[in-house]
């Protein structure tokens, strides 16, 4: 290699690591309240065990940067921590049409499954769902029709708090066909109907940052 295409090559990669630092992919990640959104938001701010976080998030806070680093690869992502409280669920929507929101993390935890009558999670992922497949943003009587940027590139339906109930399933397969994800198949089949794809992953927010970390690099690499 001659020194001027060295040099070009090393300026290159000086470009690549500036943009990757300074642009921020836009993430916003919903779920039902005390699902985890808050431990992740934290998560991938500090890297590392996350204490318990007893305060529940009220309404919608400001949008913060987090840097992303594993294997390697760096980037950048701005996120927001919300309510999951069914009367904070409209400032999900809001939070996805002013940061034109290009990836999705939706939390559940084991909730479903553990008490059978409790719906938290399946109801959230349920106006989740249908607030994507609505060709309109509505705000009361008024309606604008989506463009195309107005939709997600990915959905990632992420099973939170695996440290806690992991062990209470006999299951050796893959993690993406975790029993877990059941009751939101319909969903995530609406969505791929539309061109949308959804990322089930198995993770822990508060214990396990490089699962988190790579989850959010395949998600962005991968979609």
């Amino acid at each position: 290699m001659s020194l001027f295409a060295g040099f070009a090559v090393l300026v290159a990669e000086v470009g690549l690591s500036i943009y990757n630092r300074v642009h921020a992919y836009s993430f916003g990640i919903y779920g039902a309240g005390e699902v985890g959104k808050t431990t992740l938001q934290r998560q991938l701010q500090t890297r590392g065990e996350v204490p318990n976080i007893r305060k529940r998030t009220d309404g919608l806070q400001r949008p913060t940067r987090k840097v992303v680093k594993i294997d390697g690869s760096l980037k950048t992502v701005k996120s927001a921590d919300v309510g999951g409280q069914a009367q904070y669920w409209i400032q999900w929507v809001q939070d996805m049409r002013n940061r034109k929101v290009e990836y999705i993390i939706f939390l559940i935890d084991n909730r479903h499954n553990k008490e059978k009558f409790n719906m938290d999670n399946q109801l959230a992922w349920r106006f989740l769902v249908d607030t994507i497949l609505d060709t309109h943003w509505r705000n009361g009587k008024k309606a604008k029709k989506k463009k195309e940027k107005d939709y997600p590139k990915a959905i990632g339906i992420w099973a939170n708090k695996f440290d806690t109930w992991g062990k209470e399933y006999d299951f050796k397969g893959e993690p993406n066909k975790h029993p877990i994800f059941e009751p939101f198949n319909m969903g995530i089949q609406q969505l791929n109907e539309i061109g949308i794809p959804c990322h089930k992953y198995v993770m822990s927010a508060k214990s396990d940052p490089e699962m988190v970390y790579r989850g959010v690099m395949t998600m962005i690499k991968d979609y």
